[in-house]
């Protein structure tokens, strides 16, 4: 007998935008689907797969009847082990990488008949996306990741006054073609925007899912630290915040010498978040990873930097 399709529901945006956090808010909600969820992190040590609940290898089942797993080899053989599950999920959801096009995925994602398009989400960071778009490095692709989506969140409002929101709403109006922009609300968003019928609005262009030209100019890459002790709080920030214009993100768990617990780092557009793992010992790696636009040798020289931070706050 002929099986419906899964519904697939893409979640991008660039890095730092807060896709993780929304993920986790849909994740606690209830909707009533079984959902399973891949992560496609950038980076050697996929960090954001682990914010999302503590795992078994690469494959996470969740207490709401939810699975969660890594994208660790290709996208299509994981896409086929997701509709080989038995039962048959309702939704998937891709959480794409900050530096990926989420319209690729999504076409990817159609090459069979085991998925239909139910959405492309983006998350936009209100805070920072003055700067994003006007980096020469990255705003095209975040331009064009904003294009792809069939719903807008705009996230980080909160960090804005008042009076600074219609100009982020108004700018990206001008670069969105779906008229579904909405605000989240600490990373909350309503199930419907995602799961319902209103997660695939008419496109403003009417225009159909194609490849979006994004410049293959950029070339990242990704340096991850294995910290083998604690690190001072002050220490650490003071060195995510002296790292060079062509560092776009830092992100890691890291174990801090204030009090020996381990926290969820994350350092994007000037700003340094800390937040404590509660269930610290699920977690065995201290790592640090640097994502960004360098050459070999700035590369060596900032992985030199980050052991030399952590090896002096050993000493001490």
């Amino acid at each position: 007998m002929p099986v419906a399709p899964i519904e697939l529901v893409v979640l991008g945006g660039y890095l730092g935008a807060g896709k993780t956090t929304v993920l986790n808010a849909l994740l606690m909600q209830r909707h009533g689907r079984r959902v399973a969820v891949m992560v496609n992190d950038f980076g050697e040590v996929n960090i954001d797969a682990r914010l999302v609940r503590s795992r078994s290898e690469d494959l996470i089942e969740l207490q709401n009847g939810c699975i969660c797993c890594s994208i660790g080899g290709a996208l299509v053989e994981a896409l086929s082990r997701v509709a080989a599950r038995s039962p048959r999920p309702d939704v998937l959801l891709i959480e794409a990488s900050g530096v990926s096009d989420p319209r690729r995925i999504a076409q990817i994602g159609l090459v069979g008949r085991d998925f239909r398009l139910h959405g492309i989400v983006v998350m936009a960071d209100a805070s920072g996306l003055d700067a994003t778009l006007a980096n020469p490095l990255v705003g095209d692709m975040a331009r064009e990741q904003i294009a792809a989506a069939t719903v807008v969140a705009v996230t980080k409002l909160d960090l804005l006054p008042e009076a600074a929101h219609a100009q982020v709403f108004a700018k990206i109006v001008s670069i969105a073609r779906t008229r579904l922009i909405v605000a989240a609300d600490h990373g909350a968003l309503a199930p419907e925007l995602i799961f319902g019928a209103a997660a695939t609005p008419e496109r403003a262009d009417d225009q159909p899912l194609r490849a979006s030209p994004i410049p293959r100019r950029l070339e990242l890459r990704s340096i991850s630290v294995r910290l083998d002790g604690p690190i001072g709080k002050a220490a650490l920030k003071a060195f995510l915040k002296s790292l060079p214009g062509t560092v776009l993100r830092a992100k890691g768990i890291v174990e801090l010498d204030d009090d020996r617990g381990l926290y969820v780092c994350h350092a994007v557009g000037g700003r340094v978040a800390l937040s404590r793992i509660e269930d610290g010992n699920a977690v065995n790696d201290r790592v640090l990873v640097l994502i960004g636009s360098f050459d070999a040798q700035a590369e060596q020289e900032l992985a030199d930097a980050a052991r030399a931070t952590a090896r002096r706050e050993a000493v001490r």
